[in-house]
């Protein structure tokens, strides 16, 4: 049986040269795990970066050329690296590819009823299978909303996007759902998150599709994805909820690229009813308000009343809403931001932010536009927690507003919130511009904040000789608070030699690492305690049966 003449030249013409260098890359890697070759059809199994391989099916024409199929994520047109790589496998290595006869020599044998038992004996063990005859009888699903021309004929229609491969992005979504259909349920079960993440990356193409500016391009694509994902996702075991959490991600990037083309409002409608009946069917299965995001993107777009008002400089209590706001709001707010600054629409971008209570994205942009005294003036009114007071001062300290930046941090502590990371970067700081009683102070809130040896050390050093009359409070609050910080006060205590406070330290529910930790240097001060708390954690060891902790017991009791 001859092997179809090919030539690296040959190859370039359907892949680009970026293309070809990363497919020699995976071939010369060992990444063709196998390839059989069916007269002139070549079937490869390529490794991918995910757990899921690739799937090559090359077909050699008597013309001359060669029609490709992957199971890869590859949607800019062109063969994929998978293909590259299965074809020099050919090219190079002929004798490592299976020869066979060709699929029309095999099934020659078979009469009528043979071929019919053996594809419903196939469709057993390959489940899609029946799917694609299906679709090889039946008229194909109608065609999602396009972008048409508005009744008067006068909008241009969508415009054709050969780059982007929907079939080979349906293709993705199925092989890798179905790619645990030979495993035992058990087994699947710790695949689903890496199949839900192969589908997350092929969705996120979209993304990448909208930065280069094709905004149809990432609607065909998203749409492709998301709905083979609706249709198959059933087909995974979704009892940690990781597999119906993709819905809502799914949901939030339609509501980007729907606002980010300039759709009528007939085309909005279309989408957005298509969107309701997505959320219908995943309804069923528990999960609730993923595409409620997008459908209501879709349906106000950027015409609706109140979002006009506000960008015309309106701003009322209700911000961009004409009612209740919805649960969603500040996640839609974000992403109209997110649009906006990619349109270089500053102004539109504050007086939205400022509208939707986006205090963050508000006075960060005020920043980057030279308002640094605006921000920071804005900033004592507006931030409401030591979280986002802390985005701002970084942005303000890069501008270069170095002692501004420290006065708004030290007003963020005053609020309520986790205080630990501002505090810290306040300390440090501070520090750096010299700035000692500050940077003391901020040490002081970064341990009250977050009980570690690290931030205890760092209070010590700033300090100094103040050191012995300052810890006492440190101490006093280590013993005193309630907070579940165990392994922070316990290194605190041990590095004062504070045994007994490091027992105390302890309580009920320690953990074997620290209870060992405590044993280790109590053992000559406060040997009885040592002894019964080591006693203590052999016998619930023993008693627990655990035969392969026998050995940890024993060193227990050791001690």
């Amino acid at each position: 049986m001859s092997v179809p003449s090919l030539a690296e030249a040959t190859l370039l013409r359907y892949a680009s040269a970026e293309t070809f260098q990363h497919g020699r890359g995976c071939y010369q890697q060992g990444a063709v795990l196998a390839a059989v070759l069916y007269g002139t059809r070549l079937l490869a199994e390529v490794q991918t970066d995910g757990p899921v391989p690739a799937f090559v099916c090359c077909t050699f024409e008597s013309d001359g050329s060669i029609t490709a199929t992957c199971t890869c994520q590859n949607v800019w047109g062109g063969w994929c690296k998978h293909t590259v790589a299965a074809c020099l496998v050919l090219l190079y290595q002929p004798n490592t590819v299976t020869q066979r006869p060709a699929l029309e020599t095999l099934l020659q044998p078979f009469n009528r009823e043979q071929l019919q038992a053996l594809v419903i004996k196939l469709a057993g063990d390959i489940p899609h299978l029946a799917e694609a005859l299906d679709k090889e009888q039946t008229p194909q699903r109608p065609a999602a909303p396009q972008a048409q021309a508005t009744p008067a004929s006068t909008a241009p229609a969508q415009p054709q996007h050969a780059n982007v491969d929907t079939k080979a992005l349906r293709r993705g979504v199925r092989s890798a759902i179905h790619s645990l259909d030979r495993m035992q349920s058990s087994q699947a079960y710790y695949y689903v998150s890496s199949v839900v993440d192969e589908v997350e990356k092929l969705a996120d193409q979209a993304m990448q599709l909208l930065e280069v500016g094709d905004g149809y391009g990432a609607l065909a694509a998203l749409e492709a994805v998301t709905e083979e994902y609706v249709d198959e996702w059933e087909n995974l075991d979704d009892s940690d909820g990781y597999a119906g959490e993709l819905f809502s991600q799914l949901g939030q990037l339609w509501a980007e690229v729907l606002l980010s083309l300039e759709l009528s409002k007939k085309e909005r409608e279309a989408w957005a009813d298509k969107l309701t009946t997505w959320q219908e069917n995943v309804s069923d299965y528990g999960i609730d308000d993923a595409f409620d995001i997008a459908a209501m993107a879709a349906k106000q777009g950027w015409d609706y009343r109140p979002l006009q008002q506000v960008l015309q400089g309106k701003i009322t209590e209700r911000g961009a809403w004409g009612g209740q706001k919805p649960g969603y709001a500040n996640d839609l707010a974000q992403i109209r931001l997110a649009i906006l600054e990619r349109q270089e629409r500053f102004q539109e971008y504050l007086l939205l932010a400022k509208a939707e209570g986006q205090a963050e994205a508000y006075l960060t942009m005020l920043i980057r536009l030279n308002r640094a005294q605006e921000a920071f003036d804005e900033g004592l009114q507006q931030l409401t927690t030591p979280g986002a007071t802390l985005t701002v001062v970084r942005a303000l300290c890069e501008h270069g507003e170095r002692e501004q930046s420290l006065r708004l941090a030290e007003h963020g502590l005053t609020l309520e919130g986790r205080k630990a990371e501002l505090a810290v970067w306040l300390r440090d700081q501070a520090e750096a511009m010299s700035q000692h009683d500050l940077a003391l102070r901020a040490a002081e809130q970064a341990f009250f904040a977050q009980i570690s040896l690290e931030n205890y050390r760092h209070a010590a050093r700033l300090a100094g000789e103040q050191w012995a009359t300052r810890k006492t409070a440190l101490l006093e609050y280590a013993r005193t608070s309630q907070n579940y910080e165990t392994q922070g006060k316990i290194d605190v205590f041990l590095h004062e030699d504070l045994i007994d406070d490091a027992i105390a330290a302890l309580g009920s529910y320690a953990g074997h690492t620290s209870i060992a930790q405590v044993v280790d240097v109590a053992i000559k001060e406060r040997p009885e305690w040592a002894i019964q708390a080591s006693k203590k954690q052999a016998e619930s060891i023993m008693d627990a049966g655990k035969a392969q902790y026998y050995d940890a017991a024993a060193n227990w009791l050791s001690k």
